[in-house]
């Protein structure tokens, strides 16, 4: 499968909380939603090479031990080559593919502000859930 971002990962929200009690979770789940996609000029982008997609990904994540949580929304929209279905049908490796560069900037995230906050970074690898 080959597709182009058609905007930069946007982070719809972000949140760090140190947990007071310890508690750990991994709870990162995507989305993927058929859009269209608006040109510059007010049109509507047709997508004729391929459909348009929302990515989504939404988590709340207290890695062991668990003394911090990040949670929050990460999405992208995406024009996926040559394909012209709902999503439904995708595969599950495509789906990693498609939310793979979302999971990354989650990392980054938690990897600097635990570097800030706790004078250690905090390396997060996981995969959302399908």
């Amino acid at each position: 499968m080959d597709f182009e971002k058609e905007t930069p990962v946007i982070v719809k929200n972000f949140h760090y909380d140190i947990n007071e009690e310890p508690e750990t979770k991994d709870q990162v789940n995507f989305g993927l939603k058929k859009v269209e996609k608006q040109n510059d000029d007010g049109t509507t982008d047709a997508g004729t090479d391929g459909n348009y997609f929302d990515v989504t990904v939404v988590f709340d994540v207290a890695p062991a031990p668990g003394d911090f949580s990040v949670s929050g929304m990460i999405s992208q929209i995406v024009k996926i080559k040559d394909y012209f279905g709902d999503g439904s049908d995708l595969e599950k490796t495509d789906y990693k593919l498609l939310s793979r560069p979302l999971v990354e900037y989650i990392e980054t995230l938690t990897y600097e502000v635990t570097q800030i906050t706790l004078d250690e970074p905090v390396n997060l690898n996981f995969q959302a859930n399908f």
